[in-house]
């Protein structure tokens, strides 16, 4: 057991899964819009990558993070999410050969940046064993939703981030990650995006299948 398993047990955590570099804003952002839209529906949170993963090899499986609770929050000293309610795929190819199910909890919710049917996607998540814990994978192609919705490239090792937390397609996986989990309310991720259309995008456009 964890200690956030063991502390906080209230405690909802967000795994955002992305690529070194090319795709790591877009990661944050949605970790830091998830978490941001907790603090003002008055949840205690944290956002934060994880710099185990080599964030500055271009490519690499990286992971950036948010934490929600009710209570505060006493972890502190765990710099990953063990324990996953919510995993987030930032762009498709991750779901194969990545263990994006490791630890998750009984209810989980998959959430993947992809233009293909989810069916076809949702064989390739593991471990096998936990694919039995997960509630729900939801499909939102934020890559396609039209002008103004782009990929940010600023933000990672080395650059200086200059584009506002929610510009690009961040925005939309986001929503589409509070509407197939609940976690945050719609109305409270517009207030803080910048790019208030990626978000509502990302809400009407998400398809979540159950499992």
């Amino acid at each position: 057991m964890t200690l956030a398993v063991a502390v906080d047990a209230k405690m909802q955590e967000v795994t955002v899964w992305t690529r070194g570099v090319t795709l790591a804003k877009e990661a944050r952002d949605t970790a830091t819009l998830l978490a941001k839209a907790g603090s003002l529906e008055g949840k205690y949170h944290q956002f934060f990558d994880n710099y185990v993963d080599l964030p500055d090899r271009i490519g690499v499986p990286v992971k950036s993070y948010a934490r929600l609770s009710p209570e505060p929050i006493e972890t502190f000293y765990e710099y990953e999410n063990y324990r996953p309610d919510i995993v987030v795929l930032a762009e498709e190819t991750l779901v194969k050969g990545n263990d994006v199910l490791k630890g998750c909890k009984e209810g989980c919710v998959v959430v993947i940046n992809t233009k293909r049917d989810i069916n076809n996607l949702i064989k390739w998540l593991s471990p096998k064993e936990n694919v039995s814990r997960v509630k729900a994978v939801a499909a939102i192609d934020a890559d396609a939703l039209g002008a103004g919705v782009f990929h940010t490239f600023d933000g990672t090792e080395g650059c200086i981030d200059d584009t506002k937390i929610g510009a690009g397609v961040g925005a939309a996986m986001a929503a589409a990650a509070a509407k197939a989990s609940g976690i945050v309310k719609l109305e409270t991720l517009l207030k803080i995006a910048e790019n208030k259309k990626a978000v509502q995008q990302g809400w009407d456009a998400v398809q979540v299948v159950a499992l």
